[in-house]
């Protein structure tokens, strides 16, 4: 958890399952991260329970995840990211 101090984001996405794994593999190499997310768009005002940007593509999401991580782990977690990218 970074509060304080000096960060750098790694990695912006809209892919949450991306997300979350990005995660896992920072904690288990011992990184320290922090995250946040931005609603980019506003779901449909009209009330309707049925979301059709959903509908159209499934993968639709109207946040962006981002990770940032220290500078002195930036190139640590970069190659993280690539790696996490190829698969």
């Amino acid at each position: 958890m970074l509060l304080f101090g000096k960060k750098v984001e790694i990695y912006e996405s809209r892919n949450h399952n991306e997300f979350k794994a990005l995660k896992k593999l920072l904690k288990k190499n011992g990184i320290s991260y922090g995250t946040g997310w931005v609603q980019t768009e506003v779901a449909c005002g009209c009330g309707a329970k049925i979301n059709m940007r959903k509908v159209i593509n499934p993968n639709y999401s109207p946040y962006l995840w981002s990770v940032y991580v220290r500078p002195e782990n930036e190139d640590a977690a970069k190659r993280l990211v690539e790696e996490l990218k190829k698969d």
